[in-house]
């Protein structure tokens, strides 16, 4: 991502963007385009901005840039490059916060990195949900909320994992030397559940990822579809098949 923003926070279509936002707040209009008594501006393109609040040092630094957070969240509608600054901009805490949730240890994710993947795009969601919202708190909301729905997910993957293990460590004992692996029994089980009314895509998720062995990352890639939405339908497949 930031050898990304290196090129597009210096864009000109980024930098139009920014100058639009600054003139509707006269904070980030002096930083953009300079004061009246003719000082150079600060932060000309968004990657100067971005860099400008990370540099953010003492209380009233880091509530300046919490309020520069603010007018982006407020503005993010106006342009599609918005929402893709505030991300940037958001970055160093959505490491504190995948490191609070040790990179998604014990969840559904293969590494860290796919883990830092998916809370993207709950970063995403959340910006998306609340663009246009004027919220005095922006970056603590934001960051709070993110927090929460990606621990409400590892929360789930853990549960489903248990009642899986457990699941199949009765099916064990019950079938003794039965020649019939899990993953027959899933494969099987994964036809009844069809027959009764699971939907197609989510009964494939479940299949590929459970029996063929693919990740969300791989099927996304595969499929095209977007990873949260693979990871939705799988959780749903998977809810169906405990119940």
């Amino acid at each position: 991502m930031e050898v990304e923003w290196r090129s597009i926070g210096r864009s000109r279509f980024g930098v139009r963007a920014l100058h639009e936002v600054a003139r509707r707040d006269a904070g980030l209009g002096r930083l953009v385009f300079g004061d009246d008594g003719g000082g150079a501006p600060r932060c000309a393109t968004p990657c100067d901005l971005v860099a400008h609040m990370r540099r953010a040092s003492g209380r009233v630094q880091r509530e300046e840039a919490a309020r520069l957070l603010r007018v982006l969240l407020r503005e993010a509608r106006t342009d599609p490059f918005i929402p893709r600054l505030l991300v940037q901009a958001l970055l160093p805490g959505l490491i504190v916060v995948a490191g609070k949730l040790r990179w998604g240890r014990g969840g559904d994710w293969q590494d860290g990195e796919e883990f830092f993947c998916e809370l993207l795009t709950t970063t995403w969601c959340v910006i998306e949900q609340w663009a246009g919202q004027d919220r005095p708190y922006a970056a603590r909301d934001l960051l709070s909320a993110i927090r929460c729905r990606a621990r409400r997910q590892l929360f789930r993957a853990k549960e489903q994992a248990s009642r899986v293990i457990a699941t199949g460590a009765e099916d064990v004992i019950d079938r003794g030397a039965t020649s019939e692996t899990l993953l027959d029994e899933l494969g099987r089980a994964l036809i009844d559940e069809r027959g009764q009314g699971m939907p197609l895509d989510e009964a494939q998720v479940l299949y590929c990822t459970n029996v063929l062995g693919y990740s969300i990352a791989e099927l996304a890639v595969l499929t095209g579809r977007d990873r949260r939405g693979l990871y939705t339908r799988r959780n749903r497949a998977r809810r169906r098949l405990c119940a």
